[in-house]
């Protein structure tokens, strides 16, 4: 079992499916929970649907082109999560999908409370499946790179199953989540695998093979936790 890929799955998709839970528990609140439940189903099998198409499709491209552009699109990814995540924890900030995720998203309800609404139908159909977007955008880079697809899957799968239960149980306190380091963790997650396999896909031998992951972590790790340091000296 490749516990990297599956490790890297399920942070990153937490991310994500912690965002749309919060919007689709904000909109619950609202009083539109019908909406907020079909909406994320809806948006969250499209997406879902539409990867499972694209990722057999994907696995005709050569590996080494592959994976220097899913090492591209890693460190795209992995780079804005890590750097948000620095700049959050050093100045005590939380993520606005925490504290009001319908004016962090830019997110107007129509209001109407009688009957279906479904244009706040849509506006969550729309949230779940920008959120889900990126989860596959993950997953499908991570299976398509490392051939582990049983454990980027599973990891997603967890995730979204982890995200239903901790909402569903525990949603009376979704503000002390620690979003921070959970994205930041995500974060350092994406860069280590997106610079192995950008490395790999440019030819590039890393020293002690698949231990050179480890390092890269470590790396990312500690840079982290230095540059937290000095922003917060400051």
């Amino acid at each position: 079992m490749n516990l990297g890929v599956f490790a890297a799955a399920i942070s990153s998709a937490s991310v994500e499916f912690f965002e749309a839970g919060a919007i689709a528990y904000a909109i619950a609140r609202s009083g539109y929970p019908k909406e907020a439940i079909w909406g994320t189903l809806t948006g969250l099998i499209s997406v879902g649907l539409l990867s499972a198409f694209l990722g057999t499709e994907l696995q005709l491209i050569p590996v080494r082109l592959l994976q220097v552009v899913i090492g591209g699109v890693l460190l795209w990814f992995g780079w804005g999560w890590y750097k948000k995540s620095i700049l959050r924890q050093a100045h005590r900030k939380r993520a606005g999908w925490i504290v009001d995720p319908l004016v962090s998203e830019g997110i107007e309800l129509e209001k109407q409370h009688q009957g279906f609404n479904r244009v706040n139908f849509l506006i969550m159909t729309k949230s779940a499946a920008i959120e889900a977007l990126e989860v596959a955008l993950v997953v499908v880079t991570l299976g398509l790179a490392s051939r582990a697809w049983n454990e980027a899957l599973f990891g997603a799968l967890l995730a979204l199953l982890l995200t239903i239960a901790i909402i569903a149980v525990l949603h009376g306190y979704l503000v002390k989540v620690p979003d921070v380091f959970l994205k930041l963790g995500a974060g350092i997650m994406l860069l280590s695998y997106g610079t192995f396999w950008l490395g790999e896909g440019l030819g590039l031998a890393w020293p002690f093979a698949d231990l050179a992951l480890l390092i890269l972590i470590g790396v990312y790790s500690l840079v982290s936790l230095v540059a937290i340091r000095r922003l917060e000296g400051r």
